[in-house]
Formats: structure tokens, C-alpha cells, sequence
């Protein structure tokens, strides 16, 4: 998985994943537009902008998923550390760390 994640990393840096708008400039779409909200749908639209997805929760769980990942590695990489870490809907960070015995 290490490599997959390193290139969708170089490939969101540098705009290379294959937003609607890249699609059209790659001949391989017409419609530039976001599904969701009909804006001109970018990489940065996708991973940080788009308003509806926005409303409908999606950047928290992504957010969230991405975390929990982070504490899952850390946990079995250390085998002493537990992380939990979440967000409230209202946007505020509540974490909590420790060892175990």
C-alpha cells in the first residue's frame, strides 16, 4: 500500500489525478463540472473545496478514516501506544494518549 500512497501524494501535488477538469484537458471528458455542486471540479475542489461535500459530512469522515489509520499504525508499530483522536461535528479537536501497562 506504501506505494500507492505515495503516488496518489505526488500525483495530488501535482495536480495529475484525474479530476473531471483534468479528464477534459486529457480529451477524455467533456464536462468539467462536480457532480455534487456543478463547480469546475479540480483536484483541490475534490480534496478540500467542494461545498456540498462539505455540508454532507464527507471531509470529517475522510478527515476521521485518515486518523484512524494514523493511531491503527502507531498502535502496531509501538505495541505500547494508543491514540484516539477525533473531531466533533462542531469542529472541535478532543484527543487522548497514553500507554498501556
Amino acid at each position: 500500500m506504501v506505494p500507492l500512497r505515495i503516488s496518489f501524494f505526488n500525483r495530488s501535488v501535482y495536480d495529475l489525478l484525474p479530476s473531471n477538469a483534468n479528464l477534459v484537458r486529457w480529451g477524455k471528458k467533456e464536462d468539467p463540472s462536480c457532480p455534487l455542486c456543478q463547480d469546475r471540479q479540480t483536484t483541490e475542489h475534490v480534496l478540500s473545496s467542494c461545498k456540498v461535500a462539505l455540508s454532507q459530512g464527507r471531509y470529517t469522515w475522510r478527515h476521521n478514516r485518515v486518523l484512524q489509520e494514523l493511531a491503527s499504525v502507531i498502535s502496531t508499530a509501538e505495541g505500547k501506544i494508543h491514540l484516539s483522536v477525533f473531531t466533533t461535528e462542531g469542529g472541535v479537536e478532543n484527543g487522548k494518549q497514553g500507554r498501556s501497562q
